[in-house]
């Protein structure tokens, strides 16, 4: 059974600040993406969520070759926001 949204996103915060070597300026942002995706709680912001979904996505590749930790914590809340149907 997979961990809800939450305690992937807490996961995924865990792997960003473990990653203090990694590219400043992904750190920023993805640090960024996962407050977006703390905050973007209003379900009528479905258009809203999507893109930050795509976005998330598209990060795990640029993440996946020196920061695999970091990409498999992304692909799982990526993951969680598919189980929350966004």
């Amino acid at each position: 059974m997979q961990k809800p949204l939450a305690e992937e996103l807490a996961a995924l915060q865990e792997e960003l600040a473990r990653a203090r070597e990694a590219d400043p300026d992904l750190l920023t942002l993805l640090s960024h993406m996962v407050h977006d995706v703390t905050t973007l709680t209003d379900e009528t912001q479905s258009a809203g969520w999507r893109k930050l979904r795509a976005r998330l996505e598209a990060q795990v590749g640029v993440f996946e070759s020196g920061h695999p930790s970091i990409a498999a914590a992304m692909r799982r809340v990526v993951d969680a926001l598919a189980d929350l149907g966004i």
